[in-house]
């Protein structure tokens, strides 16, 4: 249950969602993104749990300027006109109200628009942590549905063999590998990028399993597969900011 949308502490308005659950035994508090989540029992008041934030307003302030210092972009409100990134191409968000009783997230790839259509009822935060979390979810299974494709590939062409890859939302690394193991992990947010970074990012880490560190033959290995591989990576640096949302 939502009972605030946001709060302001010293220069910062913070985006707020306090839900009360049956389970809890007592107060909470944790960031997702930039949204201040607080969980409390059902017996306990608004006036207790506004006297536990009031307690807490340095720490809380201090993390959400971190967090809003650590983000390459602000935090997308979903609203008509903001952009959004979907196999390397730019998509303009089109956001509107709807009397249905839940969110619906459609993308129309040959016009590049995200459809976005939420309940009246819902405060702002709480449209944005749903449509974050519907938003991520379709991230997640596409990616997953063109790796599922593209790690065998290129594990042909490398001949390099792995055990399995596993899929989660990560938004500081594009990529990662267990050379013991075999196992890489991916970025659900790869689907948002041109589809040869894809490809750079998945030769990359097929490599570790063969070399598991940075080394001048690591790279040469790369490169053999990927010869513009050093162009590619540099872009990534600079444009990672695209998957931030």
């Amino acid at each position: 249950m939502q009972e605030k949308d946001y709060i302001n502490i010293k220069d910062e308005k913070i985006p707020i969602i306090i839900r009360s659950y049956k389970s809890s035994r007592y107060l909470k508090m944790y960031f997702k993104a930039d949204v201040l989540y607080i969980s409390k029992p059902k017996y306990v008041s608004m006036k207790t749990t506004m006297a536990f934030i009031k307690e807490n307003e340095e720490y809380i302030y201090k993390k959400y300027k971190t967090i809003s210092k650590n983000k390459d972009l602000k935090s997308k409100k979903w609203e008509t006109g903001e952009s959004f990134f979907y196999k390397g191409e730019k998509y303009i968000i089109e956001s509107e109200n709807t009397l249905e009783n839940k969110i619906q997230i459609k993308f129309n790839e040959e016009n590049k628009v995200v459809h976005l259509l939420y309940p009246f009822k819902l405060g702002e935060a709480e449209r944005k942590a749903y449509i974050d979390k519907g938003i991520k979810k379709i991230l997640k299974n596409n990616t997953e549905y063109l790796l599922k494709e593209k790690v065998p590939y290129w594990s042909n062409v490398t001949n390099i063999q792995y055990n399995d890859f596993k899929v989660r939302d990560a938004t500081s690394k594009y990529g990662s590998c267990i050379p013991a193991t075999k196992v890489m992990h991916f970025s659900s947010r790869l689907i948002m990028l041109p589809e040869d970074k894809i490809d750079a990012v998945i030769v990359h880490e097929l490599c570790h399993i063969v070399y598991p560190n940075h080394s001048r033959d690591f790279y040469n290995w790369v490169r053999k597969y990927i010869p513009n591989y050093d162009d590619i990576n540099k872009w990534l640096k600079i444009n990672g900011k695209i998957i931030m949302f």
